[in-house]
């Protein structure tokens, strides 16, 4: 059993590694042609060579190459505008390529009961389980609307194996995930009209992963067993503008599998907003008196 294991994960490591070391070989293709530019007399262009590079990387290989190419970039230029186009490239080009290869793949039939095992609960175990039926997240019924509070469940396209170390399921999380559905003051919190209007998006278009918080944010989710209470998330609305989040959600289980997450959430970028006014106000006026 062990042997079989062992070469069931080498198998899953090799097309790993060489997505990472194409990666690499894309920052070195895109170094040389910059430098190939430069000796041309062409030098305000040739940063561009890099942000072909990362987006080459987030299109063709995933966010995980990309955020490598990213990295590798910032050895070789420290020009803050570099750096922050390649990472908004970054975050495109995975949502492109998570686009393109959802279209691809056929939708999985969903069980009428989806839970979370006994011998995945974790430490969790002795709490009631959750069930999460169909019934309660159908399109066209009530108990999405019923309540003001923005409600929602996140589909994985690929089930996530849970076996797998964090990096990696956070990395599978960006590339598989995708509103399957929502309640409309779900969408008016992100700018939109209706449910109709958001569901399809895909998880790197909410969570950036450009921002540090958003991943620490899934590796809380990761290590508190899939399931978190009153966490903060930082994300973006449709006009690029901050939001402050407090989330409630739990993993959907299939045969020891996480195939979704559903939960509900509320919007605290207005107490934010004034708790760091206040906080501005009072270190103002801390250095005002000290003068």
């Amino acid at each position: 059993m062990s042997s079989a294991r062992n070469s069931r994960s080498g198998k899953s490591l090799n097309p790993l590694l060489m997505r990472y070391g194409l990666a690499a070989l894309l920052v070195g293709v895109a170094v040389l042609l910059m430098l190939g530019l430069r000796n041309l007399g062409v030098t305000e262009d040739a940063r561009l060579a890099l942000l072909l590079g990362i987006a080459a990387s987030a299109l063709y290989l995933g966010l995980g190459p990309a955020v490598l190419s990213l990295a590798l970039t910032s050895l070789v230029s420290q020009d803050p505008a570099v750096l922050l186009t390649g990472a908004v490239l970054a975050g495109l080009c995975a949502g492109v390529r998570g686009r393109t290869m959802a279209r691809k793949t056929q939708a999985r039939p969903e069980t009428s009961e989806e839970a979370v095992p006994e011998d995945t609960a974790g430490p969790d175990h002795d709490r009631p389980r959750i069930s999460i039926g169909k019934p309660a997240f159908a399109g066209a019924g009530a108990p999405l609307e019923l309540t003001t509070e923005a409600t929602w469940r996140f589909h994985h396209e690929k089930p996530l194996d849970i076996t797998l170390p964090e990096d990696e399921q956070i990395e599978h999380l960006y590339m598989h995930s995708v509103l399957a559905e929502c309640n409309d003051a779900f969408a008016r919190m992100y700018g939109f009209r209706s449910a109709a209007d958001v569901v399809g998006t895909r998880l790197v278009v909410f969570l950036p992963p450009s921002n540090p918080e958003n991943v620490a944010y899934l590796r809380r989710y990761i290590r508190s067993g899939y399931r978190l209470e009153d966490a903060e998330s930082h994300e973006i609305d449709r006009y690029g503008h901050a939001k402050y989040f407090v989330n409630n959600l739990v993993g959907i289980f299939e045969r020891g599998q996480v195939v979704g997450s559903w939960g509900t959430q509320r919007d605290v970028t207005e107490q934010r907003r004034q708790a760091g006014q206040e906080y501005d106000s009072r270190l103002h006026s801390t250095k005002s008196s000290s003068q």
